[in-house]
Formats: C-alpha cells, structure tokens, sequence
C-alpha cells in the first residue's frame, strides 16, 4: 500500500470551498436520512431548541448578579443574602442541565460514530473496493483514514449547528444587554470584533494546508512502523534494520516538521492577536467607567456591562473560529471523502458494462472470444480465448512469466474485468480460489480451518482426518490445540499455510478451485499427494504452474504466449517451455488440440 508522500494531490482539497461542503453532506447524508436514526434527530433538535432557554437563562444570571452587585453597595444585608442563594441553585442547575446536555450529546456522538465505522467498513469490502485500492495505489493508509478521522469528523458536524445557535443568541443578548447600558461600546464591540475576524481569517487560511501535511505525515510515520512490523522476518534475514530505521527517522522527521512549522505560525500570529487582545482591555477604560463617575450608570452596572461586551466579543469573534474550525476537520473530510468517493465509483463501475467481460452464472466453466487486459488496459494479454470445462474436468494455464496466467484466474473471481468477450463462472459459493502465499486470518486455529465457508459444528475428529489427508498430521498437537490464537501467518511455514489451504478446500467443499501456484513450497511427494486427494474430492479446478511435475494431474493445458496468443493441449501432448526463442511465431489466436 502506498504512504501519502507519493500520491499527488488535487490543489482543490486544499480549499474551503462548495466542494468541501459537499463532501461534508456525502459524509452525512447516509446517517441522517436514514430513518431508523429518528432518535439521533430528538437528541440534536433537543440541543438546538434549548439554545434560547439558555441564553434566556444567562441574560437573567448577568441582571441578577448585577443587582446583587447593588445590594453588596448599599449594604442591603438580607437582599444581598437572598440573592446569593438565589444564584447558588441556578448554578447548580446549570451544572445538571450540562451534564445531561453532555450525556445525550456524547450518547449521540458515539452512535453516528459506531454506525459510520461499520459502514465505511461494510463499504470498503464491498465490490472488492478493499483490492481495488491496494491495486491502483492511489488512496494512501485507507485503514488510517477509517480508523483515526471518523470520530473527530462526526463530532465536528454535531457542534457545528449549536456552535451557529450559540453564537447568534449570544451576540442577541449580549447585544440588548450592553445597548441598554452604552451603544457607544456596543458599535465599538461590533466594528472591532468585525475588523478581527477579517483579519484571523487571513491569519488562519495558510493553516489549511499545513493541517492537511501534518495528519498524512502522520499516516505516513504509522504506515512505516507497521510495514516493519508486518516484515519483520524478512527484514531480520537482510539485516536491514539500518535502512529501515532511517525509514521511519525520515517519516518522523516530517512529522515533526509539520507540527512545528504549525507551531511557529501559530507563534507570529499570536502577536497580532495578543495586540488586539490588550486594546480591547482599554476600551471600559475609555468607555464604561467614565459613565459611572459621571453618575449615568450604577456601580453594579459596570460588571454588567464590563461581562456582556466581553461576551459580545466572544460571540461575534466566535464566528472568526469557525475558519480554524473548518481548516481543522477539512483534512479528516477529505481524507474520508476520497474514500467514499472510491467507493461510489465501484458501485458506478459495477453497474456498467462497458470495456468489461461479460460474466454469465452456470454450472460449468466456459470462455467465448474473450480478450483479457490489465485493469487500467495498460496492456492487452491473451486474446479470443475460447474453451469449456465440464463438472469434474481439470486444467493447468502455462507459461512464461508475464503473459498473463494469474490474470485469468483473476479475471474468472471477478477481480479483474477489463476486456470484452463472454465468460461462464459457477456461483461465487460454489468456487474457492487459492493463491501461492495463503490468508492466515486473525483468531484461533478452528477459525483457521474453517475459513471462509467451513462448517463451524465440525468435530475436532473430523478436522484431524482432513489434516492427515493434506499431511499435516501433527499440526493441532504443534499448534497448542484448535483454540489457541497466535499470529499463525509467523508460527507456519509457508508450505505448512500451502497445506492449511487444501485442507480449507476439503472442508469447505467448493464444486470448483482455482490454484495460483498453491504447492511452489511443498516437496514434489507431498504436492502429488494433495492433487491426489483433490481429485478423489470430484472438484473441478484450474491451476497455474511453473511445476512440470503437476501436469500429469490435470486433463488439459492451456498455454499462454507472448503477444496474446495461446493453445489449448491435452496435458500429455505438451513439453513445458516457459521461454520462448525470440523472434519465434506467435500465434494471434488460439489452437485447439483435440484431447
């Protein structure tokens, strides 16, 4: 899988524009339009709509302290008391009424987040969208992107509409409260927070970018770490540990980069914000304390007035907070978006049929003049192919290396469909497909055997006479028993995982198998015998093979040639060549020999 240093980036993702709202409604839609989610939509209009009964609550807080300001002055002892418990319960109101608020935004926030994960997840298996990634190599760390952006994603978009409330009811109240008092301070309040937020705006639109760097460089650094882990026996036979730690110093040192160049950024604008900040501390100087010595206003008032253009302030530059906000979460919405576009695409792709071998659903195996190419149809491989397999028949594909001879077993799973022409395929439940280095799943040994389609009541008896069947007699006592869970892609050898992978085929009982080289790492003795009990099972399969010695267990050999020409030969009547002379004669189409 690629690291998101080597993919080229659309300038346009780096714009807060329509195409990132868009993006965000693609994001949201699939949740919020459901309509099995209805109680997502009580808890969200619940927040909103108790948004004026909360700036209803501290418009009287701000008049009530004041006023307890003025009985502290006048020293009215039992008013002033009054008051105080007063606000002593309204507080303690406000602390329940937070904490519940907090506990359904929290119960809310975590279903959309669960319910998103399992559907990019569910999305990303789907068409084989997962294979299609890891093929073009276009979409850099897919399972960071699903893993570390979902959760900050979803609990942005949920502040963001009481966020927009917040700030339109605190600019109201704090608005009539300060105007009641002085609308000399309230224009100035206006016209000052206005000139910040234009001025932040522009401070804050280089931050963008730089956000967007440091969470790929971040993917990046992680997608290091693992590829070391994931070769790491590899890596111990080179013994290039040096290489590889100067790998990943080189990804941290981007990391690091990143997040401090964000830091001295942050640093030099501090200081034009820290100037605006010190000018605002003048401004009651100027205009609210002269007031009270001119006896226009009472001592309680200047606290009043002093906290409602401090919040004034804070609602209006609020709005100014909203372009950090979206330069903050518009690099986790890209990253999601691309994937979920990904996805569409696949599903688009899925219901054309143009450019594509046709696949038609049967009981047999049959190929009618299909053209095979490599999914960007950079090139063109075996050409007109045309041949039938019955129940219970066999073949082998050979032929030097790259003429295409895994690309048709990759062509009849469905992986691959660029090309023209008709192909037969039984049902998917019916086909298993084998490739050369076997899947070792995560979980116990049972779980192992059984995978994909086995039959999960099978008896432990049962499991140990098809593992003597594939050789592998003493694999459950080597393994610590069928429930024991290890990293068995480490603890088997690949000819153990080769064995594993015919012992799955006896248990699943697929009609029919495609092997890609499934015995390269078993002794000739040990592969004869898996053929041997493969053919004994009635299976019809296909195999590629660079093995002369497994062309005496299948019926027919279909040998591929460079230039896309091919024949079709019982397995007795060929001599395995695999380098062709060059300049020899290539045949544009196929030849059959009568079995």
């Amino acid at each position: 899988m690629t690291d998101a240093k080597t993919i080229t980036i659309d300038p346009r993702d780096y714009r807060l524009d329509m195409r990132l709202l868009r993006r965000i409604w693609r994001l949201t839609k699939p949740y919020w339009t459901d309509r099995t989610h209805w109680k997502s939509w009580v808890l969200l209009a619940f927040g909103i709509l108790i948004g004026p009964a909360w700036a209803y609550y501290n418009y009287t807080i701000a008049r009530i302290t004041a006023e307890q300001t003025n009985a502290l002055v006048a020293k009215e002892q039992d008013h002033w008391y009054w008051i105080f418990w007063l606000l002593f319960f309204l507080g303690l109101g406000q602390w329940v009424y937070t904490t519940i608020l907090d506990l359904l935004n929290t119960l809310m926030k975590m279903q959309w987040y669960r319910w998103m994960t399992d559907w990019m997840v569910s999305r990303y298996l789907q068409n084989k969208t997962y294979y299609d990634i890891a093929m073009k190599d276009d979409v850099d760390n897919p399972d960071e992107r699903i893993q570390d952006n979902v959760e900050p994603f979803t609990q942005a978009v949920l502040e963001f509409p009481t966020k927009v409330l917040g700030t339109i009811l605190g600019i109201a109240t704090n608005g009539l409260l300060l105007s009641q008092v002085t609308s000399t301070m309230t224009a100035f309040v206006i016209g000052y927070s206005v000139i910040g937020m234009v001025l932040q705006t522009a401070i804050y639109w280089p931050l963008i970018r730089m956000n967007f760097d440091a969470v790929a460089a971040h993917a990046d650094f992680r997608f290091g770490l693992l590829r070391v882990r994931d070769n790491a026996e590899t890596i111990a036979f080179f013994r290039g540990e040096g290489m590889e730690e100067r790998q990943v110093q080189g990804r941290l040192r981007r990391v690091v980069q990143n997040r401090m160049k964000i830091y001295y950024y942050q640093l030099w604008t501090g200081i034009i914000t820290r100037f605006f900040g010190d000018v605002w501390s003048l401004a009651p100087l100027i205009l609210i304390y002269p007031l009270y010595f001119t006896g226009k206003i009472e001592f309680g008032i200047i606290a009043l007035a002093t906290s409602a253009a401090a919040q004034l302030r804070g609602s209006i530059m609020s709005l100014q907070e909203y372009i950090p906000y979206l330069a903050g979460v518009a690099p986790r919405v890209v990253r999601l978006a691309q994937i979920v576009e990904r996805f569409d695409e696949m599903d688009a792709q899925a219901e054309r049929h143009d450019q594509h071998i046709q696949i038609e659903r049967g009981d047999h195996i049959a190929l009618r003049d299909v053209c095979f190419e490599t999914p960007g149809g950079e090139q063109r491989l075996a050409q007109r192919v045309s041949f039938v397999m019955e129940p219970r028949q066999s073949l082998i594909i050979i032929g030097q290396t790259g003429v295409g001879k895994s690309s048709i077993l990759r062509t009849m799973a469905g992986l691959w469909r660029r090309g023209s022409g008709v192909m037969t395929m039984p049902p998917a439940e019916d086909m298993m497909f084998v490739p050369q280095k076997p899947y070792m799943m995560l979980g116990d040994l049972r779980s192992q055997l059984l995978y994909p389609h086995g039959r999960s009541d099978m008896t432990e008896a049962e499991l140990q006479e098809v593992l003597e069947r594939v050789c592998l007699p003493d694999l459950i006592e080597k393994a610590g028993g069928l429930d024991a869970q290890r990293d068995w892609s480490k603890v088997f050898s690949l000819g153990e995982q080769q064995r594993i992978s015919f012992a799955r085929i006896l248990i699943s009982r697929p009609r029919f198998v495609f092997l890609d080289e499934s015995t390269s790492a078993v002794d000739i003795p040990t592969e004869a015998r898996l053929y041997k009990t493969l053919i004994e099972s009635g299976t019809t399969f296909v195999s590629v093979g660079h093995r002369e010695t497994i062309l005496r267990f299948h019926d027919r050999a279909l040998r591929l040639q460079v230039g896309g020409g091919w024949e079709l030969l019982t397995s007795n009547s060929i001599e395995i060549t695999f380098i062709e002379p060059l300049g020899a004669a290539r045949p544009a189409a196929g030849k059959i020999e009568a079995a």
